[in-house]
């Protein structure tokens, strides 16, 4: 894994920290290896490879895509920023819950002939990541248990009653395929799609202007249509981040491009149709509650907007971020 890539190795002395050496690495980075820093505590690959066979349930890791690989250590960085606001608010008590958990771990490996070293190393990581891990999702658990309550759920949906009661919107897009390796072809695009929207925006009859654009740059099977697709409530009904963009953007408007999984986006709202759904009416509360706790963590990780991240395997570093020597 991470095969001839640019590698920063940082010894923990100060005098190591304040001379980076960077060096071309042969050879595949141990679970031990620090990936990234925040504020000077590392983290280590071993706890994203945890994250990785759980999440794609394999061993071989050079299967998994690099943008996928990077993408989940960009999340455990903000995992690791959460954990920090967690750590500072729960105190001694959540140490204590965290301890007790480690300690119930180890008995029950230790009853089956194991121990964490070992339970970490089946899953290509070392006992430092492994207790990371399970202190995570100790303190998170807690905190979902402490705020997701039927009051602040309740909260949560008045808030964003678009999303959740029932709104529905009639939309149109221009889809490009993108390469998601070539960050210069998608900068580009998106810069193009800024510029065509100005203009279907500024013309005569937007929707014409929209349905004309779409038959000519469009590489949807909908361009046929003007780029129609119709009535969208949820998301899955188009891409979530393209959702939020639906959600965000009045009728009659052109939001602005948007990446997902498939490329990029450019979507006009056409008509909203307010939804009437409320909290009591609502049967199935998995997705609220599970936007609620992105909400929560996303609030959790704005707590230390002033930590300083540092990166040191380049192929993992997000492409807004700098590699050592600052964030």
């Amino acid at each position: 894994m991470f095969k001839r890539i640019q590698l920063l190795l940082v010894g923990w002395s100060l005098a190591v920290l304040l001379g980076v050496l960077e060096v071309a690495a042969e050879e595949e980075l141990e679970p031990g290896d620090p990936i990234a820093a925040i504020d000077g505590d590392p983290i280590y690959l071993g706890e994203l490879n945890l994250i990785l066979t759980e999440r794609f349930k394999t061993r071989d890791l050079d299967e998994i895509p690099i943008d996928l690989q990077r993408a989940t250590a960009a999340l455990l960085v903000k995992r690791h920023l959460a954990m920090k606001t967690l750590t500072s608010q729960g105190g001694d008590l959540l140490q204590g819950m965290i301890h007790r958990q480690i300690e119930s771990f180890a008995a029950e490996a230790k009853r089956r002939g194991s121990n964490i070293g070992q339970q970490a190393a089946a899953r290509l990581a070392d006992e430092n990541s492994l207790r990371a891990d399970l202190a995570w999702r100790v303190a998170w658990g807690q905190y979902l248990k402490s705020k997701l309550t039927e009051e602040n759920l309740r909260r949560f949906f008045e808030s964003r009653k678009q999303v959740y009661g029932g709104t529905r919107y009639e939309v149109s897009q221009i889809f490009v395929k993108m390469n998601a390796q070539d960050r210069a072809s998608i900068e580009a695009a998106e810069t193009n799609l800024v510029e065509l929207a100005e203009e279907i925006q500024s013309a005569e009859s937007p929707e014409i202007a929209f349905d004309q654009a779409a038959r000519q740059h469009s590489d949807s099977p909908t361009s046929k249509e003007g780029g129609r697709v119709g009535m969208v409530e949820k998301d899955g009904d188009l891409p979530a981040a393209v959702m939020k963009v639906v959600r965000s953007t009045p009728a009659g408007q052109v939001g602005p491009p948007v990446r997902s999984p498939f490329g990029l986006h450019l979507v006009m709202v056409h008509r909203v149709a307010p939804g009437n759904v409320t909290f009591d009416q609502l049967t199935d509360h998995a997705l609220l509650r599970r936007d609620a706790a992105d909400a929560l963590f996303d609030g959790l990780v704005a707590n230390q907007s002033d930590a300083n991240v540092v990166w040191f395997v380049a192929a993992l570093r997000p492409p807004d971020q700098a590699m050592q020597v600052n964030r």
